[in-house]
Parts: C-alpha cells; structure tokens; sequence
C-alpha cells in the first residue's frame, strides 16, 4: 500500500500522519520526563532532565509550526457527512484547542525558564534567547500556567483520543483509520 504525501479527500497524507505521530510521540516523552524531574535526586541529573526537557520542547514547537504551515497549504479530509452540527462543531473546537495548547506548552515552558534565569539551550551550541527577565514572580506564575496547560492538555487529548474511538466502535467510520497508515485507503 502506499500512501500519498498529500491528504486526499478520504485520508491524511503520509506528512501530516508523521506530524501528528512524531508531536504525539514528543509530548508523551515530554510527560514521562517531566515526571522524571519531579522525582529524581541530584542537581547534575534534575539539570540534565530539565536541558532535555526543553530540548524536547523546542522540537515540538518546531514541529508545531511546520504541522501548521503544511495544514494551511493541505487541507485535511472533510469529516464524514451526517455528523451531527454539535460533533462538527466539537470536533473543530477540538482540533483548536490541540493547536492551541500544542504551541502555548512550549512557549510557556520557555517563558518559565526565561523567568527562573536558566535560559533555554539545545543540547548543542544553539542558544534561545530569554523572553523575559528573570524573576521569582514570573517564575512562579509561568512554572504554573505551564503545569495548567500540561493538565489541559491531557484532558484534551484523552477526548481526542475517546471521540476517534467513539468514531470507529460507535459511529464504524473512516476518522480514525485515515490518520493510521495501517489500512488501506480502500478500506472502511
């Protein structure tokens, strides 16, 4: 089976499933480090975990902005008719607030380590200037709204996930089998 680049009006393209996969992959390790941070001991590790952390971080946002770019010049396959305007209109408020949190996560962790005077580095020579001077105010309130949006994300994302399965055990259409490369597109 092959799959085509670009999204068809029945399924997504091979780039948009490896955007969605890669970030999907991304913020689940993020979550698995930002647990790790939380329960390690000893500065030189909780430092590497958290330089690792932001690293992640980057490349999601990154990768943010490319999903969009390439969203915005490939459209996505419309949803199925007969859906109900409530469920269209969720599935859009939806797909939004996964953007939305997707970009505001990584900034507001940079934000915070900007705050806290850490700067934000890559593993290698490239350096992210600070967007705001440090500060323990700032600090505190950007460590918070991070930890919030890392919560709603989560709640969000597990609807996501609830809705595509609702979509292929209720509903027995094609929403979630278009974003898998698994099934061919021939296939309901």
């Amino acid at each position: 089976m092959k799959i085509p680049l670009r999204n068809t009006p029945t399924r997504y393209g091979l780039v948009s499933q490896l955007f969605h996969w890669l970030v999907v992959g991304l913020i689940v390790v993020q979550y698995a480090w930002a647990w790790r941070i939380d329960n390690v001991e000893g500065f030189r590790a909780r430092l590497e975990l958290v330089t690792q952390h932001k690293t992640i971080g980057m490349v999601v946002l990154a990768l943010a902005v490319l999903r969009l770019l390439w969203r915005l010049c490939n459209r996505p396959p419309p949803l199925p008719g007969g859906l109900a305007r409530w469920e269209v209109l969720a599935a859009r408020a939806g797909h939004g607030m996964l953007y939305g949190l997707i970009f505001a996560i990584p900034l507001s962790g940079w934000l915070y380590s900007s705050a806290a005077g850490l700067g934000d580095f890559w593993w290698g020579p490239v350096n992210f200037p600070s967007l705001v001077e440090s500060s323990e105010d700032l600090e505190d309130l950007f460590g918070l709204v991070h930890r919030a949006l890392g919560v709603a994300l989560a709640a969000v994302a597990g609807i996501h996930v609830v809705a595509a399965l609702r979509h292929h055990f209720v509903l027995k259409d094609t929403v979630l089998k278009r974003m898998l490369p698994i099934w061919p597109q021939d296939r309901s």
